[in-house]
């Protein structure tokens, strides 16, 4: 109200000041004037002042609605690993009320267990599919099994300019959604190869990935994108303040439309992430089938060999599980964690000797891989080495104390036997 009231006294002051200054302006006739009709004069600015009032406060009436709105429609995307443990989070939107939403790739990349969409009013629900991802984008397009949710009203990330009002929508840190506003620094950025890219002001932390980027109307300009690379010559502005990029809507809503093929239905990432929703579902049969696709189209995808072994042990091939590890160490020799699954294959099928061994050559890559230790502790166990496990509880203890005690009971207990 106070800026309000500001404007229309500069707007009075300023428009005297020009009738003053005119050539043939009569000063005196000019009071007499003011005199005689101050009493109108004064109910003209009394009644300017309030429309003026409830303008603004009717604009702040629509832009709360709106943004109460949105806040509906935006959620806290959570992926699990493989032991139900959280892994990550992110935000996202939902674009339509079918339960489509719309994140970021880098916030869901590698999943290994459920992921999940969490709503301000408690609600969450699951994912049923991916519809396609862009990793170049930085973009995710999923299927939750939600239905007749809030969803976004899409804007026109085209017409943007600079200086336009924005604001955000994330859940910094998984603590909820969050707000912050600032304004467009760059309607058209070209970063990295990508040639569209809206910078803004408005603060984002981690955690607002995949959020949504609104205008003054509540309309959704954007996707806000935490991971992408600043280009050599703006790394010195890298500890600026709200250096911040989005993708524009209209990006995602031509791949939704089918107007762009955006999004590869047939790339390595999209048939790894659906034989991972089918190994959650315990459809062991889709996963092996969807992980032997994702490594027919990129060989050495590690991620789909891990994942796919693993997917043998549940169904106890053994053989496999163990031949599926070996082809992922060939790979990436210096991955510790694929030798350390290859320990658990071979222990699978009682070959606790080269599950030893395979756990030593862990620790040599990681030595404070807890889980190796603690594995190689119950194998020394299993072949009667109860020295060689007690000595490595002093290890693990600094490491995680609850498997420490647990080991060093087990080796008491042998003892007593």
């Amino acid at each position: 109200m106070n800026k309000t009231i500001k404007q229309i006294s500069n707007f009075v002051f300023n428009l005297i000041m020009q009738i003053k200054k005119s050539i043939n302006f009569d000063w005196n006739k000019f009071l007499h004037f003011l005199k005689k009709f101050t009493k109108e004069i004064i109910i003209a600015l009394v009644l300017a002042l309030v429309a003026a009032i409830w303008v603004e406060k009717n604009i702040e009436s629509v832009h709360q609605n709106l943004l109460k709105q949105n806040l509906k429609a935006v959620a806290i995307v959570v992926v699990y690993d493989s032991n139900g443990n959280i892994a990550d989070t992110g935000s996202g939107i939902f674009v339509s009320s079918d339960g489509t939403l719309v994140t970021n790739y880098h916030v869901i990349e590698g999943a290994k267990g459920a992921i999940v969409a969490k709503m301000e009013t408690g609600a969450y629900y699951t994912l049923q599919h991916p519809i396609g991802y862009n990793k170049d984008l930085d973009l995710a397009v999923l299927k939750f099994d939600a239905k007749d949710i809030p969803y976004i009203k899409e804007g026109d990330s085209d017409k943007i300019e600079i200086g336009d009002k924005v604001f955000t929508i994330g859940s910094p840190l998984g603590i909820g959604n969050s707000v912050t506003e600032g304004i467009i620094s760059y309607p058209h950025r070209s970063m990295e190869g990508v040639k569209d890219l809206i910078q803004f002001t408005a603060p984002i932390s981690s955690g607002n990935s995949g959020g949504g980027l609104f205008n003054m109307k509540g309309e959704a300009i954007g996707i806000t994108a935490m991971s992408l690379t600043i280009p050599s010559d703006l790394k010195k502005e890298v500890d600026a303040q709200n250096l911040n990029f989005a993708v524009p809507i209209n990006d995602v809503r031509k791949a939704l439309s089918g107007e762009e093929v955006m999004f590869s239905q047939d790339s390595p990432e999209f048939l790894y992430s659906k034989g991972m929703i089918a190994k959650n579902k315990k459809d062991y049969a889709e996963s092996i089938r969807y992980f032997n696709k994702a490594i027919d189209k990129d060989d050495t995808y590690i991620d789909a060999y891990l994942d796919l072994g693993d997917v043998y042990y549940e169904q106890r091939q053994y053989d496999l599980e163990i031949q599926t590890f070996e082809k992922a160490i060939k790979l990436d020799p210096s991955n510790p964690d694929s030798f350390y699954y290859l320990g658990t294959a071979y222990e699978d099928k009682g070959m606790y000797d080269l599950a030893i061994k395979t756990y030593k050559k862990v620790l040599a890559l990681k030595p404070d891989y807890k889980d190796a230790l603690y594995q190689l502790g119950i194998d020394y166990l299993v072949i009667g080495s109860k020295d060689q496990a007690l000595n490595l509880v002093p290890k693990l203890s600094l490491l995680d104390e609850g498997l420490a005690k647990e080991l060093k009971l087990l080796i008491e207990r042998m003892k007593l036997n």
